[in-house]
């Protein structure tokens, strides 16, 4: 397979330069991630597990709010389309939104269902227990159709357009098919980051897919265990969502690019320095390739910083963000 993994570093800046007031929609599910910190120091007397002496609580935005804050980190602005409830978190997440420059306005409220809130308990750094509270209900035919207008107006404006599927009811086949059919008629790249129990086939005419491996391999339904069935993976998925190109992300393998079903992948390595903690990378991944994709770069291009900003974001806590002078510092880095 072909080995993409060089770039100078004046057409790297050219890139990044261009992602200043490029705006990206982004359709999926909105969330908090909550981080309870502690101590453990000793073991409940009411049952097996260890105590947590809480010393500070924070809250970061999560899921398809943090790849829009992705995208505000580097330079971009997004307009973020999704559904909250009408409680506390609700509050508590527009105001994130808000302190990010973030608009709110595509958010759309359904009183039936709750936001979502993830709450990590930490002890020593160490992640103890996750607590996730939310509704995974279908939304009801109203609240789909106010979905369907807010991103239909999003794109109206949008340089890319990134859908985040969770599977947490949001995204119905019509929704994603109307986005999609939008910003296909206008000529935008169209990002889509695909979850196990959604058809793949709901994906159709999308310019790009971003699957992990685990993922990837539930979509092909065959396991990736060397280069032959990395290649029979990708062929089955671009045959079965019959999408432009595809990404897979392979962790530690870095990630592989197929621009057609015919061809051989680019492989590009992994840039991590340290991995310590995985979650929201993925997120760092598909705001990276839409801004990218957005100046007109290249796929290779795109995957290229992507993975530079992959190994920057694994490196921190949480979910995190990454910056353009996090990126260009990691390219000179892959070049020493």
């Amino acid at each position: 397979m072909k080995q993409n993994a060089h770039m100078m570093e004046d057409q790297l800046l050219k890139i990044l330069s261009g992602f200043k007031k490029k705006k990206i929609a982004v359709l999926g599910d909105v969330g908090i991630d909550r981080y309870t910190m502690g101590t453990v120091e000793r073991i409940s007397p009411e049952a097996p597990v260890p105590i947590v002496s809480v010393q500070r609580e924070y809250l970061k935005l999560g899921l398809a709010s943090n790849v829009a804050d992705n995208v505000v980190a580097l330079g971009g602005l997004p307009i973020l389309s999704g559904v909250v409830g009408k409680d506390r978190d609700a509050n508590d997440l527009s105001k994130m939104l808000e302190d990010r420059k973030i608009p709110t306005t595509g958010l759309v409220t359904d009183p039936s269902r709750r936001t979502i809130l993830k709450e990590r308990i930490m002890g020593e750094n160490q992640q103890m227990l996750r607590v996730d509270y939310e509704d995974t209900h279908i939304l009801s035919l109203v609240v789909q159709k106010k979905i369907q207008a807010s991103v239909l107006k999003a794109i109206k404006g949008a340089d890319a357009l990134i859908i985040e599927d969770y599977a947490k009811g949001l995204l119905q086949e019509k929704t994603i098919a109307l986005a999609i059919k939008a910003a296909n008629v206008k000529k935008i790249p169209v990002l889509i980051d695909p979850h196990l129990k959604t058809p793949v086939s709901w994906y159709s005419h999308a310019t790009l897919l971003t699957p992990n491996k685990k993922e990837a391999e539930f979509l092909a339904g065959e396991k990736i265990t060397d280069d032959r069935s990395l290649i029979s993976v990708g062929k089955k998925i671009m045959k079965k969502s019959r999408s432009e190109s595809l990404v897979i992300t392979l962790g530690k393998d870095g990630m592989a690019i197929f621009k057609n079903s015919s061809s051989l992948p680019t492989v590009i390595p992994t840039f991590a320095q340290e991995v310590y903690d995985v979650s929201g990378a993925g997120d760092t991944v598909i705001s990276v390739l839409a801004l990218v994709l957005a100046t007109g770069a290249s796929l290779e291009e795109a995957a290229y910083i992507s993975n530079l900003a992959a190994g920057v974001e694994v490196s921190k806590r949480g979910t995190a963000t990454v910056s353009q002078q996090e990126i260009v510092q990691a390219h000179l880095r892959n070049r020493e």
